[in-house]
């Protein structure tokens, strides 16, 4: 009852993934059997979200909601309808809008003098919290950064001018609370590279420009002495987007046979 309401979020968050979604499905398959307080713990945790009078109209906690309620209907001997259905193969029309997007992103560095209005940055910051995140904690936060000043704050090796600057964040305090700190440390930065993929691939699809770039200790520090941030609040790195001003050539890799270890 006392926790941070952010906190207390993001442990429902992982005990809905945990409790019931990575579950019900193999319950439903006849892979498991149903357990007689399936779906329970999230219920008790959403009913103290709710005496604690917080909001259960947020797409995340209603995700939360439709879980719980199919752990009841299966707890009452029912069988849930998730209307979803199963992936389909894209069109080739599809497929060559994916591929023109995975295969034709690229690095940019420099960029014109001309703004970027907040409709398209709030467009990529949409794509960045959508990405895949461990447990579905919701730990990404943002801090965008358009004075010059302050985007001297985050160390670059290379020139960092008519951009916005996109830095990712994480809300420490939601790992620790699940202890992920202890558990799985890698899936923090998985999480936040996760985060930072989205940026560029939306960024490429607007139109823009973007280049994909990390900080140490001394950004995160600056940044969080001028901002006010609290201690747990960590930056991890930091995505440039503009409208390019360079036609630079897309790296290559090295072939798909050679990068097959086990062949």
């Amino acid at each position: 009852m006392e926790v941070e309401p952010a906190v207390l979020r993001a442990i429902i968050h992982e005990r809905t993934h945990h409790t019931i979604e990575v579950n019900i499905y193999r319950i439903m398959a006849g892979k498991r059997g149903l357990p007689s307080e399936f779906g329970k713990t999230a219920e008790l945790l959403l009913e103290i979200w709710k005496e604690r009078g917080l909001p259960t109209d947020r797409p995340d906690i209603e995700w939360c909601l439709r879980y719980i309620d199919y752990a009841r209907i299966l707890r009452e001997g029912g069988t849930p309808e998730f209307g979803e259905g199963l992936p389909e193969p894209f069109t080739d029309e599809e497929m060559a809008t994916v591929e023109k997007l995975i295969y034709g992103r690229r690095s940019f560095r420099q960029f014109k003098n001309a703004p970027v209005p907040d409709e398209l940055i709030h467009k990529i910051l949409k794509a960045s919290l959508w990405a895949p995140q461990g447990c579905n904690v919701g730990t990404t936060r943002f801090i965008v950064l358009r004075d010059p000043d302050e985007q001297k704050l985050v160390s670059s090796d290379i020139p960092i001018e008519n951009c916005v600057m996109i830095v990712v964040c994480q809300d420490m305090r939601l790992y620790k609370a699940l202890r992920f700190n202890e558990y799985v440390p890698q899936n923090i930065y998985y999480d936040a590279a996760a985060a930072a993929d989205h940026i560029v691939l939306m960024a490429h699809a607007l139109g823009l420009g973007a280049c994909w770039l990390t900080h140490g200790e001394d950004s995160q520090k600056r940044l969080r002495e001028h901002f006010g941030l609290h201690d747990d609040l960590v930056s991890r790195n930091h995505i440039i987007v503009g409208w390019a001003d360079e036609e630079t050539i897309k790296s290559q890799r090295i072939s798909l046979n050679e990068a097959i270890i086990n062949k």
